[in-house]
């Protein structure tokens, strides 16, 4: 596995070009759809993520392009990735974020869910993608059935 995929796996894409926040609603359901084999503190944490990170992109990143999840059962992970137009890349958290810092505190809460989550830049747009993995069985969640 690199950072940001998960090798041997395909990713399920859903384009987000054109949308708004209202969209938010939409992925989260078809995040859901992709995943009934997790365990529903893996899935939960998921859903928190991918709406996250398109939150993020539709406030700070131009809105976003496309959103990628790629689930592997063995191990049990699942790798959720932002295309958005900004070059621009999310401010790191803080240790102490405050929940009034939104930017911040979101990827707080990023940071508290995943493994590891990082950012590149597209080469196919002046923008970029921005990604976390979860993995099941870790410490903050239980393993999945």
């Amino acid at each position: 596995m690199r950072g940001d995929h998960v090798d041997g796996a395909a990713p399920w894409v859903i384009d987000l070009r054109g949308t708004d926040p209202s969209a938010l609603a939409r992925i989260r359901r078809w995040a859901t759809r992709l995943l009934p084999h997790l365990g529903t503190e893996h899935r939960h944490d998921v859903l928190l993520v991918i709406d996250e990170l398109a939150a993020n992109a539709y406030l700070h990143g131009g809105r976003p392009v496309r959103a990628r999840i790629t689930a592997l059962t063995t191990p049990c992970r699942v790798v959720v990735e932002v295309d958005d137009l900004s070059p621009a890349h999310p401010l790191p958290p803080t240790s102490r974020s405050d929940p009034h810092d939104a930017p911040r505190y979101g990827m707080s809460l990023i940071r508290e869910l995943t493994d590891t989550w990082s950012v590149h830049d597209n080469p196919d747009s002046d923008g970029k993608t921005v990604w976390a993995r979860l993995s099941c069985g870790s410490q903050a969640r239980a393993p999945c059935p």
